[in-house]
């Protein structure tokens, strides 16, 4: 071998050092732009993943709000209502009492009272029969003390009944989980 053959067996060397180095280097490169790229794309994916969610949590933020106004309206409503029949029912009562303490509405109960005594009575001391009422006026305080009694319960009705209402009302409003979307589950998992 001579001299030239020599560099020549080093100069073929580096070169196809050279081409593997530069062929590495491109190839690193392309491939770099390559994941770059489908960086960009997942982080594209990311961000209007993120968007979407943000969009969603919003909207449904929102939704969740309006069914607290709703709910709160509904709970105002039933308030007003039943204030007013409150209102009414103690109006009512008002006038009701003010009629008995002036005498001009009187009250009385069934009784039941001995048959007089008397020349036409075949037994004196017996108990009235059916057919027969008897009656007895009451006082007007007394009538006021059982209107009281009677108002009490009437209000502690309205009230029980302005509950359930409230409550269907609460229940109908803010029933969560018939609002969720179908993709999730009654826990949100």
């Amino acid at each position: 071998m001579t001299l030239t053959e020599k560099w020549r067996t080093r100069l073929r060397v580096l070169l196809g050092t050279s081409f593997l180095a530069v062929a590495f280097a491109a190839a690193w490169t392309i491939q770099g732009w390559r994941k770059n790229a489908d960086i960009d794309n997942l982080k594209s994916g990311i961000a209007t993943a993120n968007q979407a969610a943000a969009e969603a949590r919003a909207e449904r933020t929102q939704q969740v709000l309006q069914a607290e106004r709703n709910a709160r309206d509904a709970i105002q409503a039933i308030t007003d209502r039943l204030t007013n029949e409150r209102d009414a029912a103690r109006n009512e009562k008002d006038t009701f009492i003010a009629g008995v303490r002036s005498g001009a509405i009187r009250l009385s109960v069934p009784v039941i009272a001995s048959v007089p005594t008397g020349a036409g009575c075949a037994d004196t001391g017996t108990a009235g029969r059916p057919g027969q009422e008897a009656r007895a006026e009451l006082t007007p305080a007394a009538a006021e003390f059982l209107d009281d009694i009677a108002s009490e319960g009437d209000d502690a009705i309205r009230q029980s009944n302005a509950l359930i209402d409230a409550y269907n009302a609460l229940r109908e409003k803010l029933n969560v989980q018939a609002q969720q979307s179908p993709g999730l589950s009654a826990q949100g998992h």
